[in-house]
């Protein structure tokens, strides 16, 4: 908190008890990871912005089974939250291009001293046309400003869609990638306590595969033995479930057929695994 407040620190990660009582004159955003059930709490932690006059940003991660909660918030507080959908990979890559293209700009409007970098120019110019030399200027000043990407991208969170476990960034046991394992059947056919009963997404068949939390098994090492020994990639992989004895996993109606032939006998973490449709 100390070095938030002195502005060492840019970031702090909080619980809604900290949300109440942090006072920091320069917060600028709020995001929270996911809606409050109490609308109290919600505006406890979105207060920490904007203060005494100032303006802020809330931003809420949420999914489709929340959005009850938002419309009460937005009763409760008399006020309205506009929805957006979480950016692409491409919008991701789009934007940091922006941020390239202008950051160059600055650099060629500023009166400096290039000399030193002239000769490397003219040598370079011998070999290269200087079409090629700009260019790759361009792509090492993008590479040094941009973080490395996470190429998977999020599904459309359309309450259609279905796929409504699903995450991004971490879940609360910090896996990479956000897969939200909560959900699905249990082993004996009946339901995880306190879930509810979630479909296949348009287009996509959920496998059951015979391994869980309690085999160690995590969202990554699903998608890479599916991706590493049947025809599907990464990317094609829908939702993913796990609980503490099995794991759902949604993949192409148009591939289902051939990932289940391909998955016969597969190991993950040490354990083979058995891969069938699911069963309700």
């Amino acid at each position: 908190m100390n070095r938030l407040r002195n502005k060492v620190a840019d970031l702090l990660i909080a619980t809604d008890v900290a949300a109440r009582g942090l006072d920091v004159d320069h917060l600028t955003h709020v995001v929270n990871y996911d809606v409050p059930s109490s609308t109290e709490s919600y505006v406890h932690r979105i207060g920490r912005v904007g203060r005494a006059g100032r303006e802020g940003v809330a931003i809420t991660l949420a999914d489709p089974r929340e959005r009850r909660l938002l419309k009460n918030v937005e009763r409760i507080t008399k006020s309205s939250i506009a929805i957006e959908k979480v950016p692409t990979v491409a919008d991701l890559h789009s934007r940091r291009l922006e941020i390239t293209q202008a950051t160059l700009r600055e650099k060629l409007l500023e009166d400096d001293d290039d000399t030193q970098f002239q000769a490397v120019l003219e040598q370079l110019s011998d070999d290269f046309d200087i079409a090629e030399i700009a260019l790759a200027a361009i792509r090492l000043a993008h590479d040094a400003t941009s973080p490395e990407t996470d190429q998977r991208e999020i599904p459309d969170m359309s309450s259609k869609g279905g796929n409504d476990n699903y995450k991004g960034g971490r879940d609360d046991r910090g896996n990479k990638g956000g897969r939200d394992d909560r959900g699905g059947r249990d082993d004996r056919g009946g339901r995880d306590k306190g879930e509810k009963r979630s479909f296949s997404s348009e287009g996509m068949t959920r496998l059951y595969v015979s391994a869980g939390r309690n085999a160690g098994v995590r969202p990554k090492d699903l998608v890479g033995a599916f991706a590493g020994e049947s025809p599907i990639s990464g990317k094609q992989i829908g939702s993913i479930q796990i609980t503490d004895r099995f794991s759902l996993i949604e993949v192409p109606d148009s591939a289902a057929d051939e990932v289940l032939k391909a998955m016969r006998g597969v190991s993950i973490r040490g354990k083979k695994i058995t891969v069938r449709r699911e069963r309700f």
